[in-house]
């Protein structure tokens, strides 16, 4: 059962997910430290957006573009080598000949030129015109987010930060390895600028035991699919978590 009023009185047991793809969570076990991810709540918000983005091909302006310039390149071509081949001397050396054949060969390179110099231009346009799209996604979303995804924020901020407490148990589950982590806290909450993982962090023991989802109490699975990143166990949850470890071993 999950409740979200901290005991003020005993030791508190919190399940905290740090992340979806695993790095993060070998991480706080190698390093004996606890930290979750706001991002998590962030990339949420633009579903909808970065589906599209996927979808969508990141050169689309260029080759729509690179379409009209060689239709253009083409017919200019094919117009120049018919001229050039009119009423040309055919003699044995021909001359007027290999003169325009040099100068048709010379408007082929300046042309390979220019295709080398409009495509480097269209990927950076293409390019600018994505990092642009997200952006004013970004501007819109985090302007105004939902209400209840703000709730889940400041709520998991605040037990991150404040709640939590020296000697209270942390179950951190290992997503690839489908096992549960648990250890014990044992410092205040820190923030140590570019830190990367470990710039919001608490200090934590982790116990050796590990157990398997299946082996955890029931519901413990649907707590991976809520909307918080971080939740905290009621009876009978908290006791089965602090029955899996004993004091001496931390």
């Amino acid at each position: 059962m999950v409740k979200d009023m901290v005991r003020e009185h005993r030791n508190n047991v919190w399940v905290v997910r740090t992340g979806y793809c695993g790095v993060q969570e070998k991480s706080c076990i190698e390093r004996d430290f606890i930290s979750f991810d706001l991002n998590l709540h962030v990339m949420d918000l633009f579903g909808d957006e970065l589906m599209d983005i996927k979808h969508q091909s990141p050169n689309y302006k260029k080759y729509m573009h690179f379409g009209d310039k060689y239709r253009e390149f083409d017919q200019k071509f094919r117009k120049e080598f018919e001229d050039a081949i009119k009423n040309v001397d055919y003699s044995a050396e021909r001359p007027e000949m290999v003169k325009k054949m040099k100068r048709l060969n010379s408007k082929l390179q300046q042309f390979d030129d220019e295709v080398k110099q409009f495509d480097a231009t269209m990927h950076e346009f293409d390019e600018f015109e994505r990092v642009e799209q997200m952006k004013k996604a970004l501007l819109a979303r985090l302007s105004t987010p939902p209400v209840d995804l703000l709730d889940v924020w400041a709520k998991d901020v605040l037990h991150f930060v404040n709640d939590i407490r020296i000697f209270d148990l942390i179950a951190i589950p290992l997503m690839c390895e489908r096992q549960v982590a648990i250890g014990r806290v044992r410092d205040n909450y820190k923030y140590r600028e570019g830190k990367g993982v470990l710039s919001h962090s608490r200090k934590v023991d982790w116990h050796d035991t590990r157990v398997p989802f299946e082996n955890m109490f029931h519901g413990f699975e649907d707590i991976l699919e809520l909307p918080s990143s971080i939740t905290l166990l009621d009876e009978p949850d908290r006791e089965f978590v602090l029955g899996i470890v004993v004091d001496d071993t931390f």
